[in-house]
Parts: C-alpha cells; structure tokens; sequence
C-alpha cells in the first residue's frame, strides 16, 4: 500500500515540477530591455539609432530610425522594465517606422512563446502597432489602452523553430509620433498541452486522496 501510495507522491511532484518549469525557463534574449550598450544620449536623454546600428547590445536597427530613450526624458515616458525603452517612429509622423531584431540559438521542431510591451500614449497619439515575426510566423499588436501618458500592454506570441539560429524581428508599422517597445522575452514553450498536464495533476491528485480513503477504511475495519 505504501508503495502505490509512493509512486502516486511521485508522479503528482513531476507534474508540479513540469509546470513549474514552464513558468521559470531562462529567457534566450540578450539586453531585452535595452538597459545596456554605447548609449549617447542627447540632451533630451535620447540617442536617435540608424538602419543596422548595433549600439544596443544584442540587437540590430532595422527598416528605419528608432529611439533609444533614457529615464530623464522630457516628454513624460517612462520603461517599463528598467530604465530605458524604444519608440519605434523616432518622433516621425508617418511611416516607414523603425524595428529591431535579433538571433537567438534553437531547437529545431521547439515551441517558443515570444512576449513584449507595447508602449502607447495618449499625448502622442494613438493607436500604435507593432508586427512581430519569428520563424516565418508573423502577427500584429496593436494597443488597446486608452488611458495615460506612458501606457503599457503585454503582447505574446508562439512560434516554432525551424533552424537552430531564429532571428526575432519587431517592427513598428502604426503610430503618430510614438511606438513603444520594452521588455522583450523569448521562453521555450512545453509540448505537452496545458490540458494534458492539468489532467496530470488532477489524477494524482484523486489517487492520493482514494488511497487515504482506502486506508482509513481499513483502519476502521481492522479496529
């Protein structure tokens, strides 16, 4: 009896740890923050980065002029996560707006979750987009928030790798003089579905308990 009892204890404490571990895998970003590298800033406290400018460490400009913009900024901004951020428009009014990317080493066939925060304003005009892509899956965030100054939405989504080398790409493609990007995070994704494992854990969960049941029974009995 001790020992289903065991292997039952056993089998609930796995299912826990995988869905933990789901929770707490290492992010494969470098600097998603944008907290460090050869930052210049203007007395506006920001520095204006050019097409293929790799001044922010572990990332690329791509398409157009971006911002990189510190905490003393005049314009009422603020991070997210730490103390700097992106605004994808540069302050432009119109398209084509800027964009970053970056590689990050894979497991062909593994699923990834891709998040950020999408940054809007109410000051600067709204609604503002960002098109994430990533092993030829593509979409678009737009924001939603109708609110403040420095507004703030996190966006997610899922790809799978197809080659061992992925290149993220985050492109601003909505927006008046403001797009905001910050906290980017790419984290393995298990490929058992979250039913599956709920189902796990609600099994041994019932195991446990009809086996103290049937002890108790038999406690009783054998008095």
């Amino acid at each position: 009896m001790k020992n289903v009892s065991h292997i039952y204890a056993k089998a609930l404490f796995l299912t826990l740890a995988f869905m933990i571990s789901q929770s707490v895998s290492a992010n494969l970003i470098t600097n998603g923050s944008f907290e460090s590298g050869g930052y210049v800033p203007s007395s506006n406290d920001t520095m204006t980065l050019f097409v293929g400018s790799t001044a922010m460490d572990g990332w690329t400009v791509n398409n157009d002029l971006i911002a990189w913009i510190g905490p003393a900024n005049p314009w009422f901004l603020t991070a997210n996560e730490g103390d700097f951020f992106l605004d994808l428009t540069d302050f432009s009014t119109g398209s084509p707006f800027g964009g970053v990317s970056q590689g990050i080493t894979t497991d062909v066939g593994q699923s990834y979750e891709l998040s950020f925060d999408l940054g809007s304003s109410n000051r600067w005009g709204r609604p503002s987009a960002i098109e994430a892509s990533a092993a030829g899956s593509t979409n678009i965030f737009t924001s939603s928030l109708v609110g403040g100054l420095s507004d703030w939405e996190r966006f997610s989504m899922v790809f799978t790798a197809d080659t061992e080398i992925t290149t993220i790409f985050l492109t601003g493609i909505i927006g008046s003089q403001y797009i905001g990007l910050d906290n980017i995070s790419v984290r393995s994704v298990s490929v058992i579905p979250e039913p599956v494992a709920l189902w796990l854990f609600g099994s041994g969960l019932i195991g446990l308990i009809g086996m103290k049941r049937k002890s108790s029974k038999a406690s009783i009995i054998s008095a």
